[in-house]
Protein backbone atom coordinates (compact mmCIF):
# COMPACT_ATOMS: atom_id res chain seq x y z
CA UNK A 1 0.00 0.00 0.00
CA UNK A 2 2.94 2.37 0.42
CA UNK A 3 3.42 2.89 -3.34
CA UNK A 4 -0.31 3.61 -3.61
CA UNK A 5 -0.11 6.03 -0.67
CA UNK A 6 2.81 7.84 -2.30
CA UNK A 7 0.85 7.91 -5.56
CA UNK A 8 -2.11 9.47 -3.77
CA UNK A 9 0.18 12.00 -2.13
CA UNK A 10 1.55 12.85 -5.58
CA UNK A 11 -1.96 13.27 -6.89
CA UNK A 12 -2.85 15.54 -3.99
CA UNK A 13 0.28 17.63 -4.49
CA UNK A 14 -0.37 18.03 -8.19
CA UNK A 15 -4.04 18.79 -7.57
CA UNK A 16 -3.14 21.43 -5.00
CA UNK A 17 -0.63 22.98 -7.38
CA UNK A 18 -3.31 22.98 -10.07
CA UNK A 19 -5.78 24.74 -7.81
CA UNK A 20 -3.17 27.33 -6.84
CA UNK A 21 -2.49 28.03 -10.50
CA UNK A 22 -6.18 28.53 -11.11
CA UNK A 23 -6.86 30.33 -7.84
CA UNK A 24 -7.82 33.98 -7.38
CA UNK A 25 -6.01 36.31 -4.99
CA UNK A 26 -8.51 38.91 -3.80
CA UNK A 27 -5.82 41.16 -2.39
CA UNK A 28 -3.90 41.62 -5.63
CA UNK A 29 -4.38 42.90 -9.13
CA UNK A 30 -2.77 41.17 -12.08
CA UNK A 31 0.04 39.15 -10.55
CA UNK A 32 3.12 41.14 -9.63
CA UNK A 33 6.40 39.31 -9.33
CA UNK A 34 9.10 40.67 -7.06
CA UNK A 35 11.73 41.15 -9.80
CA UNK A 36 10.43 44.05 -11.90
CA UNK A 37 11.45 42.46 -15.19
CA UNK A 38 10.07 38.97 -14.52
CA UNK A 39 6.36 39.73 -14.88
CA UNK A 40 4.83 41.93 -17.53
CA UNK A 41 2.11 44.11 -16.03
CA UNK A 42 -0.65 45.94 -17.86
CA UNK A 43 0.62 49.48 -17.00
CA UNK A 44 3.89 48.73 -18.79
CA UNK A 45 1.98 47.81 -21.93
CA UNK A 46 -0.15 50.95 -21.67
CA UNK A 47 2.93 53.16 -21.26
CA UNK A 48 4.53 51.56 -24.29
CA UNK A 49 1.40 52.23 -26.35
CA UNK A 50 1.31 55.89 -25.36
CA UNK A 51 4.97 56.40 -26.21
CA UNK A 52 5.59 54.35 -29.34
CA UNK A 53 2.39 53.03 -30.97
CA UNK A 54 2.55 54.07 -34.66
CA UNK A 55 -1.07 55.23 -34.98
CA UNK A 56 -0.63 57.55 -31.99
CA UNK A 57 2.56 58.92 -33.55
CA UNK A 58 0.60 59.47 -36.77
CA UNK A 59 -2.11 61.32 -34.82
CA UNK A 60 0.58 63.50 -33.26
CA UNK A 61 1.77 64.35 -36.78
CA UNK A 62 -1.80 65.33 -37.68
CA UNK A 63 -1.84 67.57 -34.63
CA UNK A 64 1.36 69.29 -35.75
CA UNK A 65 -0.15 69.67 -39.21
CA UNK A 66 -3.20 71.37 -37.68
CA UNK A 67 -0.89 73.71 -35.78
CA UNK A 68 0.76 74.60 -39.08
CA UNK A 69 -2.66 75.18 -40.64
CA UNK A 70 -3.54 77.55 -37.79
CA UNK A 71 -0.27 79.43 -38.21
CA UNK A 72 -0.97 79.77 -41.95
CA UNK A 73 -4.48 81.09 -41.22
CA UNK A 74 -3.10 83.66 -38.80
CA UNK A 75 -0.79 84.71 -41.61
CA UNK A 76 -3.84 86.16 -43.33
CA UNK A 77 -3.64 89.01 -40.81
CA UNK A 78 0.04 89.70 -41.32
CA UNK A 79 0.86 93.28 -42.37
CA UNK A 80 1.65 93.72 -46.06
CA UNK A 81 4.23 96.19 -47.31
CA UNK A 82 3.78 97.28 -50.92
CA UNK A 83 6.31 99.32 -52.85
CA UNK A 84 5.83 100.68 -56.37
CA UNK A 85 7.89 102.89 -58.61
CA UNK A 86 6.84 104.39 -61.98
CA UNK A 87 8.84 106.45 -64.42
CA UNK A 88 8.11 108.17 -67.75
CA UNK A 89 11.51 109.67 -68.75
CA UNK A 90 10.52 110.42 -72.34
CA UNK A 91 7.30 112.06 -73.45
CA UNK A 92 5.27 115.21 -73.17
CA UNK A 93 5.29 114.97 -69.38
CA UNK A 94 8.50 113.35 -68.14
CA UNK A 95 8.00 112.31 -64.50
CA UNK A 96 8.70 109.74 -61.84
CA UNK A 97 6.66 108.40 -58.94
CA UNK A 98 7.42 106.33 -55.82
CA UNK A 99 4.72 104.87 -53.60
CA UNK A 100 5.06 102.85 -50.36
CA UNK A 101 2.09 101.58 -48.35
CA UNK A 102 1.75 99.33 -45.29
CA UNK A 103 -1.61 97.52 -44.96
CA UNK A 104 -2.81 95.80 -41.79
CA UNK A 105 -5.95 93.59 -41.91
CA UNK A 106 -7.73 93.18 -38.57
CA UNK A 107 -10.31 90.70 -37.25
CA UNK A 108 -12.49 93.63 -36.07
CA UNK A 109 -15.54 93.54 -38.35
CA UNK A 110 -13.25 92.99 -41.33
CA UNK A 111 -11.68 96.44 -40.98
CA UNK A 112 -8.22 97.12 -42.38
CA UNK A 113 -5.87 100.03 -41.75
CA UNK A 114 -3.15 101.43 -43.92
CA UNK A 115 -0.37 104.00 -43.80
CA UNK A 116 1.82 105.13 -46.67
CA UNK A 117 4.21 107.57 -48.20
CA UNK A 118 4.46 108.76 -51.80
CA UNK A 119 6.47 111.29 -53.70
CA UNK A 120 6.49 112.45 -57.31
CA UNK A 121 8.86 114.50 -59.48
CA UNK A 122 8.56 115.99 -62.97
CA UNK A 123 5.60 117.26 -64.93
CA UNK A 124 2.05 115.91 -64.94
CA UNK A 125 -0.98 116.76 -67.06
CA UNK A 126 -3.85 118.54 -65.34
CA UNK A 127 -6.02 115.44 -65.32
CA UNK A 128 -3.33 113.60 -63.29
CA UNK A 129 -3.07 116.32 -60.70
CA UNK A 130 -3.67 113.90 -57.85
CA UNK A 131 -0.35 112.25 -58.64
CA UNK A 132 1.55 115.45 -57.83
CA UNK A 133 3.09 115.84 -54.36
CA UNK A 134 5.13 118.52 -52.71
CA UNK A 135 8.88 118.21 -52.78
CA UNK A 136 9.20 116.06 -49.64
CA UNK A 137 6.27 113.85 -50.50
CA UNK A 138 3.00 112.96 -48.85
CA UNK A 139 2.16 110.92 -45.75
CA UNK A 140 -1.25 109.30 -45.57
CA UNK A 141 -3.20 106.90 -43.32
CA UNK A 142 -6.68 105.52 -43.32
CA UNK A 143 -9.10 102.73 -42.51
CA UNK A 144 -11.60 100.71 -44.56
CA UNK A 145 -14.63 99.03 -42.99
CA UNK A 146 -17.09 96.66 -44.74
CA UNK A 147 -20.59 97.43 -43.49
CA UNK A 148 -22.54 94.42 -44.84
CA UNK A 149 -20.79 91.74 -46.87
CA UNK A 150 -17.50 90.66 -45.22
CA UNK A 151 -18.45 92.57 -42.05
CA UNK A 152 -19.63 89.96 -39.52
CA UNK A 153 -17.45 87.34 -41.23
CA UNK A 154 -15.20 87.15 -44.25
CA UNK A 155 -13.09 84.48 -45.89
CA UNK A 156 -9.97 85.43 -43.92
CA UNK A 157 -11.68 85.16 -40.53
CA UNK A 158 -13.59 82.03 -41.60
CA UNK A 159 -10.29 80.39 -42.51
CA UNK A 160 -8.86 81.31 -39.10
CA UNK A 161 -11.90 79.97 -37.23
CA UNK A 162 -11.83 76.75 -39.24
CA UNK A 163 -8.12 76.33 -38.48
CA UNK A 164 -8.78 76.82 -34.75
CA UNK A 165 -11.50 74.18 -34.95
CA UNK A 166 -9.11 71.92 -36.89
CA UNK A 167 -6.56 72.11 -34.08
CA UNK A 168 -9.17 71.15 -31.50
CA UNK A 169 -10.34 68.42 -33.88
CA UNK A 170 -6.78 67.09 -34.15
CA UNK A 171 -6.51 67.05 -30.35
CA UNK A 172 -9.73 65.02 -30.18
CA UNK A 173 -8.52 62.67 -32.93
CA UNK A 174 -5.32 62.11 -30.96
CA UNK A 175 -7.36 61.18 -27.90
CA UNK A 176 -9.52 58.89 -30.03
CA UNK A 177 -6.46 57.13 -31.47
CA UNK A 178 -4.97 56.76 -28.00
CA UNK A 179 -8.17 55.26 -26.55
CA UNK A 180 -8.51 52.82 -29.43
CA UNK A 181 -4.88 51.74 -29.14
CA UNK A 182 -5.08 51.32 -25.37
CA UNK A 183 -8.26 49.28 -25.69
CA UNK A 184 -6.80 47.03 -28.40
CA UNK A 185 -3.42 46.68 -26.67
CA UNK A 186 -5.03 45.97 -23.30
CA UNK A 187 -7.20 43.28 -24.87
CA UNK A 188 -4.15 41.70 -26.53
CA UNK A 189 -2.40 41.68 -23.17
CA UNK A 190 -5.34 39.94 -21.47
CA UNK A 191 -5.45 37.40 -24.31
CA UNK A 192 -1.75 36.73 -23.82
CA UNK A 193 -2.20 36.20 -20.08
CA UNK A 194 -5.16 33.94 -20.81
CA UNK A 195 -3.08 31.73 -23.12
CA UNK A 196 -0.49 31.38 -20.37
CA UNK A 197 -3.13 30.27 -17.90
CA UNK A 198 -4.54 27.78 -20.42
CA UNK A 199 -1.07 26.37 -20.96
CA UNK A 200 -0.67 25.96 -17.18
CA UNK A 201 -3.88 23.96 -17.04
CA UNK A 202 -2.80 21.82 -19.99
CA UNK A 203 0.59 21.29 -18.33
CA UNK A 204 -1.08 20.17 -15.08
CA UNK A 205 -3.29 17.73 -16.97
CA UNK A 206 -0.28 16.32 -18.79
CA UNK A 207 1.71 16.01 -15.54
CA UNK A 208 -1.14 14.01 -13.98
CA UNK A 209 -1.04 11.48 -16.81
CA UNK A 210 2.76 11.36 -16.74
CA UNK A 211 2.90 10.73 -12.99
CA UNK A 212 0.18 8.11 -13.26
CA UNK A 213 2.05 6.36 -16.07
CA UNK A 214 5.02 5.74 -13.79
CA UNK A 215 2.74 4.35 -11.08
CA UNK A 216 0.81 2.20 -13.55
CA UNK A 217 4.08 0.76 -14.86
CA UNK A 218 4.86 -0.54 -11.37
CA UNK A 219 1.35 -1.96 -10.92
CA UNK A 220 1.44 -3.70 -14.31
CA UNK A 221 4.78 -5.31 -13.43
CA UNK A 222 3.29 -6.53 -10.15
CA UNK A 223 0.22 -7.88 -11.96
CA UNK A 224 -2.22 -5.64 -10.05
CA UNK A 225 -3.82 -4.34 -13.27
CA UNK A 226 -3.84 -5.47 -16.89
CA UNK A 227 -1.30 -3.92 -19.25
CA UNK A 228 -4.06 -2.39 -21.38
CA UNK A 229 -4.74 0.07 -18.56
CA UNK A 230 -1.28 1.56 -18.96
CA UNK A 231 -1.68 1.59 -22.75
CA UNK A 232 -4.88 3.59 -22.35
CA UNK A 233 -3.11 6.00 -20.02
CA UNK A 234 -0.33 6.44 -22.59
CA UNK A 235 -2.99 7.26 -25.17
CA UNK A 236 -4.27 9.97 -22.83
CA UNK A 237 -0.68 11.09 -22.27
CA UNK A 238 -0.08 11.70 -25.99
CA UNK A 239 -3.46 13.38 -26.32
CA UNK A 240 -2.66 15.75 -23.48
CA UNK A 241 0.76 16.45 -24.89
CA UNK A 242 -1.01 17.51 -28.09
CA UNK A 243 -3.15 19.88 -26.04
CA UNK A 244 0.03 21.24 -24.50
CA UNK A 245 1.53 21.87 -27.95
CA UNK A 246 -1.64 23.69 -29.02
CA UNK A 247 -1.54 25.79 -25.86
CA UNK A 248 2.10 26.65 -26.60
CA UNK A 249 1.14 27.78 -30.08
CA UNK A 250 -1.51 30.00 -28.51
CA UNK A 251 1.10 31.68 -26.31
CA UNK A 252 3.43 32.33 -29.23
CA UNK A 253 0.65 33.76 -31.39
CA UNK A 254 -0.63 35.98 -28.56
CA UNK A 255 2.92 37.24 -27.91
CA UNK A 256 3.31 38.16 -31.58
CA UNK A 257 0.00 40.05 -31.58
CA UNK A 258 0.97 41.80 -28.35
CA UNK A 259 4.28 42.89 -29.89
CA UNK A 260 2.39 45.35 -32.11
CA UNK A 261 1.64 47.31 -28.94
CA UNK A 262 4.69 46.51 -26.80
CA UNK A 263 7.69 48.35 -28.26
CA UNK A 264 11.20 49.29 -27.25
CA UNK A 265 12.67 52.78 -27.06
CA UNK A 266 13.35 52.72 -30.79
CA UNK A 267 9.73 51.87 -31.56
CA UNK A 268 10.48 48.29 -32.62
CA UNK A 269 8.03 45.50 -31.65
CA UNK A 270 9.09 43.40 -28.66
CA UNK A 271 8.03 39.73 -28.55
CA UNK A 272 7.67 39.24 -24.82
CA UNK A 273 9.26 36.18 -23.21
CA UNK A 274 7.13 33.51 -21.57
CA UNK A 275 8.97 33.99 -18.29
CA UNK A 276 7.14 37.29 -17.95
CA UNK A 277 3.69 35.70 -18.00
CA UNK A 278 1.54 36.44 -14.92
CA UNK A 279 0.28 33.35 -13.14
CA UNK A 280 -3.26 34.51 -12.39
CA UNK A 281 -5.97 37.04 -13.19
CA UNK A 282 -7.71 39.05 -10.49
CA UNK A 283 -11.30 38.33 -9.52
CA UNK A 284 -14.14 40.50 -10.86
CA UNK A 285 -15.38 43.58 -9.07
CA UNK A 286 -18.62 43.05 -7.24
CA UNK A 287 -20.13 46.11 -8.85
CA UNK A 288 -23.63 47.13 -9.89
CA UNK A 289 -23.02 46.65 -13.60
CA UNK A 290 -26.29 46.63 -15.50
CA UNK A 291 -28.21 48.74 -12.99
CA UNK A 292 -30.28 51.36 -14.89
CA UNK A 293 -28.99 54.23 -12.72
CA UNK A 294 -25.38 53.19 -13.29
CA UNK A 295 -25.95 52.80 -17.03
CA UNK A 296 -27.52 56.27 -17.31
CA UNK A 297 -24.69 57.87 -15.32
CA UNK A 298 -22.06 56.15 -17.46
CA UNK A 299 -23.82 57.23 -20.66
CA UNK A 300 -23.59 60.83 -19.50
CA UNK A 301 -19.92 60.36 -18.62
CA UNK A 302 -19.20 58.85 -22.03
CA UNK A 303 -20.86 61.73 -23.84
CA UNK A 304 -18.76 64.19 -21.85
CA UNK A 305 -15.45 62.35 -22.27
CA UNK A 306 -15.48 60.51 -25.58
CA UNK A 307 -12.98 62.21 -27.92
CA UNK A 308 -14.89 61.31 -31.08
CA UNK A 309 -17.84 63.34 -29.80
CA UNK A 310 -15.51 66.30 -29.28
CA UNK A 311 -14.20 65.72 -32.79
CA UNK A 312 -17.73 65.73 -34.15
CA UNK A 313 -18.45 68.99 -32.32
CA UNK A 314 -15.49 70.63 -34.08
CA UNK A 315 -16.53 69.25 -37.45
CA UNK A 316 -19.98 70.68 -36.85
CA UNK A 317 -18.42 74.02 -35.95
CA UNK A 318 -16.54 74.07 -39.25
CA UNK A 319 -19.74 73.43 -41.21
CA UNK A 320 -21.50 76.20 -39.28
CA UNK A 321 -18.68 78.60 -40.15
CA UNK A 322 -19.09 77.71 -43.82
CA UNK A 323 -22.82 78.36 -43.55
CA UNK A 324 -22.31 81.72 -41.85
CA UNK A 325 -19.87 82.76 -44.56
CA UNK A 326 -22.23 81.62 -47.33
CA UNK A 327 -25.11 83.59 -45.78
CA UNK A 328 -22.96 86.68 -45.46
CA UNK A 329 -21.95 86.51 -49.11
CA UNK A 330 -25.62 86.97 -50.07
CA UNK A 331 -25.52 90.52 -48.75
CA UNK A 332 -24.63 93.55 -50.88
CA UNK A 333 -21.16 94.98 -50.49
CA UNK A 334 -21.08 98.36 -48.73
CA UNK A 335 -17.56 99.48 -47.90
CA UNK A 336 -16.81 102.70 -46.03
CA UNK A 337 -13.29 104.11 -46.02
CA UNK A 338 -11.70 107.19 -44.51
CA UNK A 339 -8.21 108.56 -45.00
CA UNK A 340 -6.14 111.58 -44.06
CA UNK A 341 -3.11 112.86 -46.01
CA UNK A 342 -0.53 115.61 -45.60
CA UNK A 343 2.08 116.93 -48.07
CA UNK A 344 5.42 118.35 -46.95
CA UNK A 345 7.86 120.82 -48.45
CA UNK A 346 7.57 123.41 -51.21
CA UNK A 347 5.82 124.69 -53.20
CA UNK A 348 3.34 124.87 -50.30
CA UNK A 349 -0.21 126.02 -50.96
CA UNK A 350 -2.54 124.48 -51.89
CA UNK A 351 -1.12 120.98 -51.32
CA UNK A 352 0.23 121.74 -47.86
CA UNK A 353 -3.29 121.54 -46.47
CA UNK A 354 -4.36 118.44 -44.56
CA UNK A 355 -6.86 116.45 -46.59
CA UNK A 356 -9.59 114.24 -45.11
CA UNK A 357 -11.36 111.89 -47.53
CA UNK A 358 -14.41 109.64 -47.10
CA UNK A 359 -15.78 107.15 -49.59
CA UNK A 360 -18.66 104.71 -49.73
CA UNK A 361 -18.87 102.04 -52.38
CA UNK A 362 -21.83 99.76 -53.07
CA UNK A 363 -21.82 96.47 -54.93
CA UNK A 364 -25.31 95.02 -55.32
CA UNK A 365 -25.49 91.57 -56.93
CA UNK A 366 -28.46 90.83 -59.13
CA UNK A 367 -29.26 87.11 -59.30
CA UNK A 368 -26.52 86.10 -56.84
CA UNK A 369 -26.79 82.46 -57.87
CA UNK A 370 -23.25 81.58 -56.90
CA UNK A 371 -23.75 82.63 -53.27
CA UNK A 372 -27.19 80.98 -53.10
CA UNK A 373 -25.78 77.76 -54.47
CA UNK A 374 -22.95 77.72 -51.90
CA UNK A 375 -25.45 78.36 -49.10
CA UNK A 376 -27.63 75.46 -50.26
CA UNK A 377 -24.57 73.19 -50.32
CA UNK A 378 -23.44 74.12 -46.81
CA UNK A 379 -26.94 73.75 -45.34
CA UNK A 380 -27.35 70.31 -46.92
CA UNK A 381 -23.90 69.26 -45.66
CA UNK A 382 -24.78 70.43 -42.14
CA UNK A 383 -28.10 68.58 -42.13
CA UNK A 384 -26.36 65.41 -43.28
CA UNK A 385 -23.72 65.77 -40.60
CA UNK A 386 -26.29 66.34 -37.83
CA UNK A 387 -28.07 63.13 -38.79
CA UNK A 388 -24.78 61.21 -38.71
CA UNK A 389 -23.85 62.82 -35.40
CA UNK A 390 -27.17 61.75 -33.88
CA UNK A 391 -26.47 58.16 -34.91
CA UNK A 392 -22.99 58.24 -33.36
CA UNK A 393 -24.36 59.63 -30.08
CA UNK A 394 -26.96 56.85 -30.03
CA UNK A 395 -24.21 54.32 -30.75
CA UNK A 396 -22.17 55.58 -27.80
CA UNK A 397 -25.19 55.11 -25.53
CA UNK A 398 -25.66 51.62 -26.96
CA UNK A 399 -21.99 50.76 -26.36
CA UNK A 400 -22.31 51.77 -22.72
CA UNK A 401 -25.41 49.62 -22.25
CA UNK A 402 -23.80 46.72 -24.08
CA UNK A 403 -20.57 46.74 -22.07
CA UNK A 404 -22.62 46.83 -18.85
CA UNK A 405 -24.49 43.75 -20.05
CA UNK A 406 -21.22 42.08 -21.03
CA UNK A 407 -19.63 42.77 -17.63
CA UNK A 408 -22.68 41.62 -15.68
CA UNK A 409 -22.93 38.38 -17.66
CA UNK A 410 -19.18 37.76 -17.47
CA UNK A 411 -19.32 38.02 -13.68
CA UNK A 412 -22.21 35.56 -13.67
CA UNK A 413 -20.27 33.21 -15.98
CA UNK A 414 -17.27 33.31 -13.65
CA UNK A 415 -19.46 32.37 -10.68
CA UNK A 416 -21.04 29.46 -12.57
CA UNK A 417 -17.71 28.27 -13.98
CA UNK A 418 -16.22 28.35 -10.48
CA UNK A 419 -19.05 26.21 -9.14
CA UNK A 420 -18.71 23.81 -12.07
CA UNK A 421 -14.97 23.54 -11.48
CA UNK A 422 -15.39 22.88 -7.75
CA UNK A 423 -17.88 20.10 -8.44
CA UNK A 424 -15.71 18.65 -11.20
CA UNK A 425 -12.75 18.45 -8.83
CA UNK A 426 -14.87 16.62 -6.26
CA UNK A 427 -16.18 14.14 -8.83
CA UNK A 428 -12.65 13.60 -10.18
CA UNK A 429 -11.30 12.88 -6.72
CA UNK A 430 -14.11 10.44 -6.01
CA UNK A 431 -13.61 8.67 -9.33
CA UNK A 432 -9.89 8.33 -8.67
CA UNK A 433 -10.59 6.85 -5.25
CA UNK A 434 -12.97 4.31 -6.83
CA UNK A 435 -10.27 3.41 -9.34
CA UNK A 436 -7.79 2.72 -6.58
CA UNK A 437 -10.35 0.44 -4.97
CA UNK A 438 -10.89 -1.37 -8.25
CA UNK A 439 -14.46 -0.10 -8.64
CA UNK A 440 -13.79 2.10 -11.68
CA UNK A 441 -11.71 2.13 -14.82
CA UNK A 442 -8.93 4.36 -16.03
CA UNK A 443 -11.21 5.45 -18.87
CA UNK A 444 -13.62 6.89 -16.33
CA UNK A 445 -10.79 8.60 -14.46
CA UNK A 446 -9.54 10.19 -17.68
CA UNK A 447 -13.07 11.28 -18.46
CA UNK A 448 -13.41 12.98 -15.06
CA UNK A 449 -10.02 14.65 -15.42
CA UNK A 450 -11.00 15.90 -18.86
CA UNK A 451 -14.23 17.33 -17.40
CA UNK A 452 -12.21 19.18 -14.74
CA UNK A 453 -9.86 20.43 -17.45
CA UNK A 454 -12.77 21.72 -19.54
CA UNK A 455 -14.34 23.43 -16.51
CA UNK A 456 -11.03 25.11 -15.70
CA UNK A 457 -10.76 26.36 -19.28
CA UNK A 458 -14.28 27.77 -19.16
CA UNK A 459 -13.38 29.54 -15.93
CA UNK A 460 -10.30 31.09 -17.54
CA UNK A 461 -12.32 32.05 -20.63
CA UNK A 462 -14.88 33.80 -18.42
CA UNK A 463 -12.12 35.68 -16.56
CA UNK A 464 -10.51 36.74 -19.84
CA UNK A 465 -13.88 37.91 -21.16
CA UNK A 466 -14.48 39.92 -18.00
CA UNK A 467 -11.09 41.66 -18.11
CA UNK A 468 -11.42 42.42 -21.82
CA UNK A 469 -14.83 43.92 -21.10
CA UNK A 470 -13.39 45.94 -18.21
CA UNK A 471 -10.76 47.44 -20.52
CA UNK A 472 -13.47 48.16 -23.09
CA UNK A 473 -15.59 49.74 -20.35
CA UNK A 474 -12.88 52.27 -19.50
CA UNK A 475 -12.36 53.12 -23.17
CA UNK A 476 -16.09 53.45 -23.87
CA UNK A 477 -16.36 55.93 -20.99
CA UNK A 478 -13.48 57.89 -22.52
CA UNK A 479 -11.03 57.12 -19.74
CA UNK A 480 -7.48 56.16 -20.62
CA UNK A 481 -6.84 54.44 -17.31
Amino acid sequence: MRPQRRLWQGYATLLGFWLVLLGLDVGHGIARASPPDSTLLLPEVMDSIRQAYPLIIAALADQRSAQGELQAARGGFDPMLRVRGDASPIGAYPNGRFDLVLEQPTPLWGASAFAGYRVSVGEFPDYDGKLVTNQYGELRAGVAVPLLRNGPIDRRRATLQRAEASLRLADASLGEARLLALRSGGSRYIDWVGTGLRRQIAQSLFDLAKTRDAALSVRVQRGDIPAIERVDNQRALWQRQGLLVSAQRGIELAALELSLFLRDEGGQPVVVREVRLPTLLPPPDRSDFGAPERVAADQKTAQENRPELRRLAQQRRQLEIDRELAKNQLWPSADLSASVSQDFGPPGYPRDKTVLDFSLSLDIPTLNRAARGRLAQTEAALQKFLAQQRLIVDRVNLEVADVHSQLAQAIRRIELAQREHDVAVQVESAERAKFELGESTLLQVNHREQATFDAALRRIDALVEYHRAKIAYEAILGREG
